[in-house]
């Protein structure tokens, strides 16, 4: 299904624009790019998102009265859907190309204004079975933390795994390989997607 179109492409990420108003994608979602012609599908995760109004330069002003909020301001004033925008930034993690998952930066950034789609229950159990891409996640360098987008990207690739419980405790292993020599980063995407576990492993640590 297509949710956005890009409005914005590097070499490491993109930035797209929502179809939907106030409706990003979820913070660490699995999304994709087709490109046909050159028989690829570039895959990212979903790092941040933001609603604002289309001239950047002009800041929204409060429209709520007593009677009129939240919702209700939406019904009140039609025109907010004509004047702001949603948009979503998104890292690479990998491409498929010739049948061959790699969990790398794709050759060539995505185009402008190619559509992003969400990925298939199939196609994402496809290329989360391995776990390389974690260490691009952990590169990233944008308005949310990456530990933070790791601990959302394993929470919903874990819940869209059906509860996969085995594969949570692979990426739980892998999390702590990669974050050996950081302590404290480790326990904060742990906590993030499991405070039990990330409590049992300062416990044993005599950390608490």
């Amino acid at each position: 299904m297509r949710i956005g179109e890009i409005v914005e492409t590097t070499s490491t990420g993109f930035v797209a624009e929502s179809f939907t108003l106030n409706r990003p994608p979820p913070l660490g979602s699995l999304v994709a790019v087709s490109l046909p012609a050159q028989d690829m599908e570039i895959y990212a995760v979903v790092a941040y998102g933001q609603t604002v109004g289309l001239d950047p330069g002009r800041r929204a002003v409060r429209r709520s009265t007593e009677i009129v909020f939240d919702e209700a301001i939406y019904h009140e004033h039609p025109e907010l859907k004509h004047i702001l925008r949603t948009e979503f930034g998104a890292v690479l993690v990998g491409y498929l190309a010739e049948g061959q998952v790699w969990q790398h930066l794709p050759p060539q950034p995505p185009p402008l204004h190619f559509s992003v789609q969400t990925v298939e229950t199939g196609e994402l159990r496809r290329f989360t079975d391995h776990l390389l891409y974690f260490r691009l996640l952990l590169s990233y360098n944008g308005p949310v933390s990456p530990l933070q987008v790791l601990a959302a990207n394993v929470r919903e690739v874990y819940r869209q795994r059906g509860s996969d419980r085995a594969w949570l405790d692979v990426a739980a292993r892998e999390i702590a390989t990669l974050l050996k020599n950081d302590h404290e980063a480790l326990l904060t995407v742990l906590y993030a997607i499991d405070p039990g576990e990330a409590s049992a492993i300062a416990e044993r640590r005599g950390q608490l």
